[in-house]
């Protein structure tokens, strides 16, 4: 056999809707493994939509010949949890997948783990309000990077019900975001009613300066690399090129007021353009790491 994307993909639906009928029978535990299952197979989809080597354990050579239709039998590996969403993150680079979407999915895979491989029961007394919006959020990212609705997933009534619990989510934390900015302006006119303190940043390469929307001083942006274009070959050095790196911001940090935004969605609430562009000059990397990850 091969790897197909349309089977990752048909197998991920499968999963899902054995959770959803478990979920119906009251059996919550049950849901939440099924549905971390589903989750690592839509990864595993979304990588394959790119294309099959993706998904397969580079180290595995059978593996790559039939990711590349070279081959058909079922004597390969795939990658693991952990690589799926690094590789989500780091390799697709889909904005809304930031690190905090990361780890939601590794928490929910190791929990995962856990209740397979041994004696906890990880999944039990779990608050479904404290996983699903999480969870349908990220499906929704995951599905629409492959051009696919909600509703083809799971059904219309299931998506309605879904995208009413992101909506209801994202209220919730805009109000919860809002405040906080809010607070943290009136801290700062009391604290520093007459003359602001004078703060100087270092910042690193995937940071960038821009306006605090709390006190509206100087905050760090911190960005996740979502691609690059060559520019030009460096003027003083010919080993070495300039790039334009286009980062989409993921955390704040003002060192006035001490705001801080984690992730990419608390950011889009407040920051109007939740992204930046640095131009950096580098060697290209020809010596390849070819590990799992």
């Amino acid at each position: 056999m091969g790897i197909e994307y349309i089977d990752l993909y048909n197998k991920s639906k499968v999963f899902i809707h054995k959770g959803i009928s478990n979920r119906n029978e009251s059996d919550m535990s049950e849901f939440l493994l099924w549905a971390s299952l589903s989750l690592e197979i839509l990864g595993k989809a979304t990588l394959a939509y790119v294309h099959p080597s993706l998904v397969v354990d580079p180290n595995d050579p059978k593996g790559l010949l039939v990711a590349c239709g070279y081959k058909k039998h079922d004597d390969f590996k795939t990658i693991q949890a952990k690589t799926v969403f690094d590789r989500l993150q780091t390799s697709l680079s889909i904005t809304k997948f930031d690190q905090k979407k990361r780890e939601f999915c590794m928490s929910l895979a190791n929990k995962r783990n856990a209740e397979l491989h041994s004696g906890l029961l990880p999944f039990d007394g779990i608050r479904l309000e404290a996983i699903l919006p999480q969870l349908w959020e990220v499906c929704v990212i995951l599905l629409e990077f492959q051009n696919k609705r909600l509703e083809e997933w799971i059904g219309k009534d299931e998506a309605t019900r879904a995208i009413q619990i992101i909506d209801d989510h994202s209220a919730i934390l805009k109000t919860i975001v809002e405040s906080r900015v809010e607070s943290y302006r009136q801290e700062y006119i009391k604290k520093y009613s007459t003359t602001p303190p004078m703060i100087k940043y270092v910042l690193d390469e995937d940071e960038e300066l821009i306006t605090c929307p709390s006190c509206n001083n100087e905050a760090i942006a911190h960005g996740e690399l979502n691609d690059k274009e060559h520019i030009e070959d460096s003027d003083d050095s010919p080993w070495y090129s300039v790039f334009k790196c286009f980062y989409d911001i993921t955390e704040v940090h003002c060192w006035y007021c001490d705001l801080k935004l984690n992730g990419y969605e608390e950011v889009t609430i407040v920051i109007d353009e939740p992204e930046f562009t640095k131009l950096v000059e580098e060697e290209p990397d020809y010596d390849y790491d070819y590990g799992n990850d």
